[in-house]
């Protein structure tokens, strides 16, 4: 795992950036789930646990703190991917319930097709780093592309709560790492 995240902060720049609301779900999960003690050594992980939610911090700092948060919720969750992709699960919700996302949710009402549309928007809210990219592939599927250097399972761990948000059944987020940093969610509901 130390050699991944080596690998991923070294191919981010002084100049990528994320939303505050991203360190402090993972933080507060960690809380929750695990404990003080292990919040702690997360806090530690990211050099600080002060995080203001619509600030911009460094991808570094988000990319050591998930790594550390993932490893802190594995056993509970079987598996570092399982974690990762909790901790993108419960990331959404609180973009969600954020000012930006209440406003999403208002302009798209009950319409998934218009929520699912209008997540690269959402993602150029949260992030100043990367890119992120939506093909459909029918009435009720489709692909997100993304280029970032967190891993797959985060993201797709977001796509299943947004599709969650939009109260649709059988879903399904099927992450696939092409690359260190280019990745897709294929997505689908019944």
């Amino acid at each position: 795992m130390q050699r991944e995240l080596e690998q991923r902060l070294g191919a981010v720049g002084p100049k990528d950036t994320t939303r505050g609301f991203l360190f402090g779900s993972a933080l507060d999960l960690v809380r929750t789930e695990v404990g003080p003690d292990a919040f702690k050594r997360c806090v530690d992980a990211a050099g600080g646990g002060n995080f203001t939610a619509f600030f911009s911090y460094p991808v570094s700092t988000f990319l050591k703190l998930t790594y550390a948060s993932a490893q802190e919720l594995s056993t509970k969750h079987g598996s570092f991917d399982a974690a990762m992709q909790h901790l993108g699960f419960r990331v959404a919700p609180r973009f969600l319930e954020s000012t930006t996302g209440k406003m999403l949710l208002s302009l798209v009402g009950k319409e998934p097709k218009r929520l699912i549309d209008s997540m690269p928007s959402a993602y150029k809210t949260a992030w100043d780093h990367g890119s992120c990219a939506l093909t459909w592939s029918g009435p009720k599927s489709g692909r997100i592309d993304y280029v970032n250097a967190v891993p797959a399972p985060y993201f797709a761990g977001s796509v299943l709560q947004i599709l969650n948000a939009a109260q649709l059944k059988g879903i399904r987020a099927t992450p696939k790492q092409t690359s260190l940093t280019e990745f897709s969610v294929d997505f689908s509901w019944e």
